[in-house]
């Protein structure tokens, strides 16, 4: 059993044929109008370990302090996942380290964390799941009646995704000034499982 051309040979896969003998190879699920035109429906799915986001922007981390969800970009639709994606998300101070600084400054200082969060597909339907600083950074900050939860949404059928970094606030104090510095988690990267 197979698809056969006309004059008898046999040929594997899904071909368009034009009536004439001839035919040609196409991949996928098509949709055939009957005037020779077809349509792809179907695609293969993305592979384990597709890069979907590369969180190294300097302007994406700076929409870490703000208070609302911000708009981040995807490089593949999350419509073609098989499983679910890993978010693979940083650790970073805000304005200085907890304790001592020289000065308070608008820059961001990493620190060596890192946590992995695995969404599988029926979470990621257009519902806010919530971060807290337990489940990102493992810990709270030392003024734990400020400490804000954060938030995540993905939506299937867009290239899009909105978060908001959990925050943990902590003391510091420079010769002038106690300030509160900010712990925010920036996600380094999402990929497909």
């Amino acid at each position: 059993m197979g698809l056969y051309t006309k004059g008898g040979n046999k040929v594997g896969g899904m071909y368009i044929a034009d009536g004439n003998g001839h035919s040609k190879k196409i991949g996928g699920m098509y949709y055939a109008d009957g005037q020779g035109n077809a349509k792809k429906i179907y695609s293969s799915f993305l592979s384990a370990g597709t890069i979907l986001y590369d969180g190294s922007s300097e302007a994406d981390w700076k929409k870490l302090k703000f208070s609302d969800p911000q708009d981040y970009q995807l490089g593949k639709p999350l419509e073609r996942l098989k499983n679910g994606i890993k978010v693979t998300y940083g650790d970073v101070y805000h304005g200085g380290v907890p304790g001592y600084n020289e000065s308070i400054t608008d820059d961001f200082t990493e620190i060596d964390h890192t946590t992995d969060q695995l969404y599988p597909i029926s979470q990621l339907n257009n519902n806010f799941i919530v971060l807290t600083s337990k489940d990102i950074f493992g810990r709270i900050g030392n003024t734990a009646s400020q400490n804000i939860d954060g938030k995540i949404l993905f939506d299937l059928s867009s290239n899009v995704f909105s978060y908001k970094s959990p925050e943990n606030l902590w003391s510091a104090w420079t010769t002038t000034y106690n300030s509160q510095i900010g712990e925010f988690s920036p996600i380094l990267r999402i990929e497909a499982y």
